[in-house]
């Protein structure tokens, strides 16, 4: 009987006789490893360089950006969309003989409220110091054109085409973790598709530059 015993002691505390600590479950490791949900909340601002795609000029862009990081691989998977408004504009000069003088100017201006919502992967887990992430989806161009001109002293009036149009975009970010949240560098290309009476058929391209920071909450 005293045998039977000490057998069943030894076998149950195996880890008290061996000095061992019990093994943590495997969703606590998947935790230490930083496989959360994460949520982030971000603003960003820079300039926007239309030229790419179109006769327009450098101008100012700013965005309102949210995320979803899914809580497996480091939490380096997610969604990503943003709303953003850019105002690029353009003048020039023309010729046409039946006009006083023979000449006329015409300025135009694109008030753009865009849409955007992407995949979004980055390479290093979530309690990295830094992070790279890249992000590629599709884009909603709420766009408001307008366009004006005269000739001699003569004004032609303001013409207003509105129009909703589709496009996509990508980007990529370089990330570091600074309080709450991460401030960041973001390099990204917008593209949009644009068959208007004022523009005609074009590839409209923009190429972004912007810095920003933003909040993230691990759930």
């Amino acid at each position: 009987m005293k045998t039977i015993i000490i057998c069943l002691l030894v076998i149950g505390v195996p880890d008290l006789v061996l000095g061992e600590e019990p093994a943590a479950p495997t969703d606590e490791l998947a935790l230490q490893k930083g496989d959360k949900n994460v949520i982030s909340l971000g603003l960003k601002g820079g300039v926007g360089l239309p030229q790419l795609g179109s006769a327009l000029d450098t101008t100012f862009c700013i965005h309102l950006e949210a995320a979803y990081q899914f809580p497996f691989w480091g939490s380096r998977l997610g969604l990503i969309t943003s709303l953003g408004y850019t105002q690029p504009s353009a003048t020039g000069t023309g010729s046409d003989p039946r006009l006083p003088g023979g000449e006329y100017t015409w300025e135009t201006t694109q008030r753009q409220t865009t849409w955007d919502i992407g995949a979004l992967v980055k390479v290093m887990e979530r309690t990295s110091p830094w992070n790279i992430g890249m992000a590629v989806g599709a884009r909603i161009v709420f766009l408001s054109t307008l366009t004006s001109g005269e000739a001699g002293d003569e004004a032609f009036g303001e013409h207003d085409e509105r129009a909703t149009i589709p496009g996509v975009f990508t980007g990529a970010q370089g990330e570091y973790r600074l309080g709450p949240g991460a401030v960041f560098l973001e390099l990204s290309i917008g593209m949009s598709f644009q068959d208007l009476r004022t523009t005609g058929d074009l590839t409209a391209m923009e190429l972004g530059i912007l810095a920003g920071y933003r909040f993230s909450f691990a759930l």
